[in-house]
């Protein structure tokens, strides 16, 4: 078993969605594109848990996690991307959230998206 494979990690429509548009390994978002990705999944779960009653979307999560830490001069470089990214995961649940997050982390440390160290 591979286990870069998102659906390793949980299988929703929602994810199914993601794979369908991004390949089984996410395979189409590069290193970079997953860090921010994480990011975004990793801020949209804090603010839904500290405040389920918001509308909160990833797209606004990455919006803030890129405010916060300076970077939000440089998302119009990514802006059509994650615009489509996040279009699909409009209504993602928190736990669908941690399970890409999960995903995420393995390919960024192990998988098709780790840093190569020559």
């Amino acid at each position: 078993m591979t286990t870069d494979l998102v659906t390793y990690y949980g299988q929703t429509p929602i994810i199914d969605q993601l794979l369908d548009k991004y390949g089984v390994y996410l395979e189409k978002l590069d290193r970079e594109t997953k860090l921010m990705l994480r990011m975004a999944l990793a801020t949209y779960v804090f603010t839904q848990e500290k405040d389920s009653s918001t509308k909160h979307t990833v797209a606004d999560a990455l919006e803030d996690a890129l405010s916060n830490i300076g970077l939000l001069v440089s998302y119009p470089l990514y802006k059509n991307l994650f615009e489509n990214v996040c279009s699909v995961l409009d209504e993602l649940t928190t736990l669908e959230a941690e399970i890409l997050l999960e995903a995420l982390q393995h390919q960024i440390r192990w998988g098709n998206a780790r840093q190569v160290v020559n």
